[in-house]
């Protein structure tokens, strides 16, 4: 199989790989890949079966991802570069970091989600007060009664289901300014991908058995430097995960007027902070 792969800068500049979430990384490098690759060398794949790259022929999980990323480096002739996962990517950068330290220079977690049980425990009671608002009481109940269990919630859960049974509310849920979010999929919908090449992020979904094996713990051991973006309102990053990233005294920034999308809603001064973090003291050159 094979990857499908965007570069913007120059290859000689500091190499930076994106990691992006579920459903692939497309709007982030229309917003960022020319800006970042103004001083850096940005290299961001379509993961194994998402959009651009092949289909997925096996049961994608983390470590297949992980190996994907050290390959792909290889092949590229890059001896360390900075890594920067979005969403469910920050979750994979903290496992890429601890399993291969001499590959990763520095880390960004952009509005990640390393805790899918911390995060399902946040989110569930706001979901319950939206289905209480859509005239929906027995689903709110079952969102509080789910994170009120006293074991661990799993994928069995199937919480996304009760995400994505909000419609419009939940995908306004992840904007500072849900006005935005019309020119956002504008955006996709623009690109020159089909349909199916949309749904192949739905692959993903066998990764959830991985998210949900917290990385909270891991924080603490990264040996890289590491720098914590996201938005104010963005419902990824839940105040547990925040509050365990800011006990190991590494730097985090939070964007006043952006959700789980800061590249997107507030893209120089996010470019600007990513460009001054790598660039300062040399932490992404190679």
């Amino acid at each position: 199989m094979s990857l499908y792969v965007e570069q913007y800068g120059d290859p000689d500049a500091p190499p930076l790989l994106f990691i992006h979430g579920h459903g692939g990384g497309y709007h982030w490098t229309q917003c960022q890949g020319e800006r970042l690759g103004s001083q850096l060398h940005v290299i961001s794949p379509d993961q194994r079966g998402v959009l651009r790259s092949d289909p997925a022929d096996v049961e994608i999980r983390m470590d297949l991802l992980i190996s994907d990323f050290e390959e792909l480096r290889q092949q590229l002739g890059i001896e360390r570069w900075a890594i920067l996962g979005h969403s469910a990517g920050g979750n994979y950068a903290v496992s890429y970091a601890l399993q291969h330290p001499d590959s990763v220079s520095a880390v960004i977690f952009d509005c990640p989600c390393w805790d899918f049980d911390a995060n399902d425990r946040y989110r569930l009671p706001i979901f319950a007060d939206l289905y209480d608002q859509a005239g929906d009481p027995e689903t709110a109940a079952r969102c509080r009664a789910l994170a009120a269990l006293p074991r661990r919630l799993t994928p069995d859960d199937k919480t996304y289901e009760l995400a994505f049974g909000l419609g419009e509310a939940f995908q306004d849920f992840s904007w500072y300014d849900p006005s935005r979010r019309p020119a956002f999929e504008q955006l996709g919908r623009d690109a020159d991908l089909t349909e199916d090449q949309w749904a192949r992020g739905y692959s993903h979904l066998s990764t959830l058995a991985d998210l949900y094996t917290s990385k909270l713990d891991d924080l603490a051991h990264i040996t890289q430097p590491t720098l914590l973006i996201r938005g104010t309102k963005d419902p990824a990053t839940d105040p547990l995960s925040v509050a365990t990233y800011e006990a190991t005294g590494r730097p985090a920034i939070t964007f006043t007027h952006s959700g789980h999308f800061p590249h997107y809603e507030q893209p120089e001064e996010y470019a600007a902070e990513v460009l001054t973090f790598l660039t300062t003291g040399g932490v992404g050159a190679s």
